[in-house]
C-alpha cells in the first residue's frame, strides 16, 4: 500500500515537473495567428508581416488563419472557444471589442480574453469614382439627401463611425454595405456598387494615382501623409475623426510564463525599427506598441466611450 502510495506521488511529481517545463521551453511547435479579415486587405499584410517578425523572436513558424465575417466578431468567437496553451493567439481590434460587441450579439464576453500587447494605428480616408458628383464631405452630405442616398462600403467598425455620425447630425441617408475584406470594399467603389469607402490609404493610393479612385477627405485627426493636400472632415466642418487600435490576444487562462514570453516578443516586434518603417512605407500607418497593461487600459476605457456613442447617435448596425 505504502509502495502504491510512493509511485502515484512520485509520478505526480514527474507530471508536474514535465508540466513546468513544457511551459517554459515554449513554443514546440507552430503558433497560429488569427486575423478577423479576409486575405489581400491591410490588417492582413500588417499582420503576414508581424508575423514573420514574430517567428524570429519565438524561433517558431507563425501561421495566419483568416476567419472574416460577422464584421469581425467570428474570429474572436473562435479565438475565445481556442485551447489557451499560447498555441492560438488572434489580432484583437479596439473597434470590435468595444463597439460591434454592444451593438450585436456576440459569442463571447470581455473577460474571454487575456490582452498580449498592442501591434498598429490605423488612419483612414474616403474615396470615390472619379466621376462621382462627390469630390468634397458637404458633396457627400448632399447626396445624402437625395432620394437614393449614399452607399457606402466599410468592413464594419470603426470604417462605419464618420456615416452613422452624418447620419445623425444632418437627417441624411446612409446605407451600409459589409465585406470581409477592405480590398473588396474598395474594389466595389470602382465597380460602382457603392458610392465611397472608408479605409486606410494603402488600399487605395495606387489606384487613385492612376485615376480610377479619387481621395475625398481624411476621416482622422490629420491629414494622411500620402494626401497633404486633401483637408480632413473636421476642416470641411464636421466634428468627425476616428482612429483604430489593434492589438494581440489570447483565449483567458493561458499559463503565466507562456504569456509573459508572448508579451515580450510581440512587444520586441511592434516596437522594432524594421516594423515601424514597414508600416509608415507600405500602409501609411504607425506601429502602436502598447504593452498588456496599457492595451488593457485602452480597451477597458474604450466600452462606456463607445457605449456613449452609440446612445448620442443612436446607432444601429
Amino acid at each position: 500500500m505504502k509502495l502504491n502510495k510512493l509511485f502515484t506521488c512520485a509520478s505526480l511529481l514527474v507530471a508536474a515537473c514535465g508540466a513546468y517545463a513544457q511551459g517554459s521551453e515554449y513554443p514546440q511547435r507552430s503558433v497560429t495567428l488569427t486575423v478577423p479579415y479576409g486575405a489581400g486587405g491591410s490588417t492582413d499584410g500588417i499582420t503576414r508581416k508581424f508575423a514573420n517578425l514574430l517567428e524570429s523572436e519565438l524561433k517558431q513558424s507563425v501561421i495566419i488563419l483568416n476567419q472574416p465575417g460577422a464584421a469581425g466578431t467570428l474570429q474572436l468567437g473562435n479565438l475565445s472557444r481556442a485551447k489557451p496553451d499560447g498555441y492560438t493567439i488572434g489580432m484583437y481590434s479596439y473597434s470590435t471589442a468595444t463597439f460591434t460587441s454592444q451593438l450585436m450579439k456576440v459569442p463571447y464576453k470581455r473577460e474571454d480574453f487575456d490582452l498580449i500587447g498592442g501591434v498598429a494605428e490605423f488612419v483612414y480616408g474616403i474615396v470615390a469614382s472619379p466621376d462621382s458628383p462627390i469630390n468634397n464631405v458637404k458633396d457627400l452630405v448632399a447626396q445624402s439627401k437625395t432620394p437614393k442616398g449614399v452607399f457606402f462600403a466599410v468592413t464594419g467598425a470603426p470604417n462605419n463611425f464618420p456615416f452613422l455620425q452624418l447620419q445623425k447630425l444632418t437627417g441624411g441617408k446612409f446605407d451600409q454595405v459589409t465585406y470581409k475584406s477592405s480590398a473588396e470594399s474598395i474594389h466595389a467603389v470602382v465597380g460602382k456598387q457603392v458610392d465611397v469607402a472608408l479605409q486606410g490609404p494603402s488600399e487605395y493610393a495606387a489606384l487613385v494615382k492612376a485615376g480610377k479612385l479619387k481621395f475625398i477627405s481624411s476621416a482622422s485627426d490629420a491629414r494622411l501623409p500620402w494626401f497633404p493636400n486633401s483637408p480632413t472632415i473636421k476642416e470641411q466642418g464636421f466634428d468627425i475623426s476616428i482612429t483604430g487600435k489593434i492589438g494581440v490576444a489570447t483565449p483567458k487562462g493561458v499559463p503565466a510564463d507562456i504569456r509573459a514570453k508572448l508579451e515580450k516578443a510581440v512587444h520586441k516586434v511592434a516596437s522594432s525599427d524594421e516594423y515601424k518603417n514597414y508600416l509608415a512605407n507600405e500602409y501609411g500607418i504607425k506601429a502602436y506598441p502598447a504593452t498588456s497593461a496599457e492595451f488593457g487600459k485602452l480597451i477597458e476605457n474604450g466600452f462606456p466611450i463607445m457605449s456613449d456613442m452609440i446612445k448620442t447617435y443612436d446607432i444601429k448596425m
